[in-house]
């Protein structure tokens, strides 16, 4: 089995900045605003694919693209400083990704809604490499129903050997198309729960009964 992690809310206890510095950097470079910061509200939100909706029909969405990306990392590296809650991992992640290995429980992979470049600083940022890991990024496919079976695959696992960290309601959608078991992880446990994910946890301090979870699966017949 392979443990396959989203970044941020999951490893990253990314909060309110990212959004704002996501936005502000869309708005920067187009002039234009997003008409909400509630990512739930988007059919797929991801960075790319809600930059590349965003510039549908514009002549120059490939440079711009690739401009907000930047805008977007240098915003995040400026407000580390006032907001360093933001760039912290969950309790226990580190850790845990280290035990996954180290004692023989499983591999990891990572794969991240996010821009290749900002999912890579804030990984950074929480003392994670994400060279360290096969990984797969919205920056490889705006979509996440394909970020994960390419995150997988790269790894040299079938989507079927997955199991998946996630914090959001869109894990919980994608995990259920592609068929794949979700541990939730992070603030949103409690809406996690009430969308039926029957393991939650709030970070990783626990790790012994997470374990225990990919266990189950693992040696489910």
């Amino acid at each position: 089995m392979l443990a396959v992690f989203d970044n941020d809310g999951t490893l990253c206890d990314s909060q309110e900045v990212e959004g704002r510095c996501y936005a502000q950097a869309i708005e920067s470079i187009t002039g234009k605003k997003l008409f909400t910061l509630d990512w739930a509200a988007y059919e797929e939100p991801t960075s790319s694919a809600m930059v590349q909706d965003f510039l549908v029909g514009d002549p120059l969405a490939p440079e711009k693209e690739e401009a907000i990306k930047w805008e977007f990392l240098r915003r995040l590296k400026a407000e580390r400083t006032h907001f360093p809650g933001d760039f912290t991992p969950l309790r226990g992640a580190v850790q845990f990704l280290v035990r996954l290995q180290t004692d023989g429980i499983c591999p990891v992979a990572l794969a991240t809604g996010c821009f290749d470049i900002t999912a890579r600083f804030k990984l950074r940022c929480c003392g994670i490499a994400m060279e360290d890991f096969p990984h797969a990024s919205s920056s490889d496919t705006p979509r996440r129903r394909d970020i994960l079976p390419l995150a997988a695959k790269r790894a040299g696992f079938e989507i079927s050997s997955v199991v998946y960290f996630g914090d959001a309601p869109w894990d919980v959608r994608v995990s259920r198309a592609l068929g794949v078991p979700m541990i939730g992880i992070g603030r949103r446990i409690d809406e996690l729960s009430a969308l039926g994910v029957r393991d939650v946890f709030r970070d990783y301090t626990d790790a012994d009964a997470i374990i225990e979870v990919i266990q189950n699966l693992k040696f489910a017949p």
